[in-house]
């Protein structure tokens, strides 16, 4: 299934923090997405993001493929929820996240999508434990050297 969501202009970087280390990657589009096995209903879930003008992080679409555990009470207004083919997703959401955080465990692998073909595995460049996703913006240098 295709996923998209609103895309701002602008230039940003992702930001990873992990307890021993730091990552950045480009974001093109301003559109990133995170897909992990979810630990109770054990089938995949994934959220796409949008980066607002301000630099800031915003949930704009959920899909996932068993309802349970982790699901909102009801939606919000301008979601819309969706149902294709077994797989659930609820659109038009537009949550503000201040710092994404996110658990990384052997029992849930936790998958970063950047563009179009890039899934970079989180477990595998930070182990089990906690990151932090923020936005940077990209810093444009004018003129010659500096």
């Amino acid at each position: 299934m295709a996923w998209a969501a609103v895309s701002f202009a602008g230039g940003f970087t992702l930001r990873i923090d992990g307890a021993a280390k730091s990552v950045r990657f480009p974001l093109p589009g301003n559109v990133f997405g995170l897909s992990w096995e979810h630990s109770v209903e054990r089938t995949e879930w994934r959220e796409t993001y949008a980066v607002g003008p301000g630099g800031e992080i915003l949930l704009t679409a959920s899909t996932f493929e068993s309802a349970g555990a982790g699901l909102p009470e009801r939606l919000a207004g301008g979601e819309v929820f969706r149902l294709e083919g077994g797989t659930m997703r609820i659109e038009g959401r537009r949550v503000p996240i201040a710092d994404l955080r996110v658990r990384l465990s052997d029992v849930s692998p936790h998958l970063l999508h950047v563009g179009e073909m890039r899934a970079v595995d989180l477990n595998a460049v930070f182990g089990e434990g906690v990151v932090t996703i923020r936005v940077e913006q990209e810093q444009t240098r004018k003129g010659g050297c500096q």
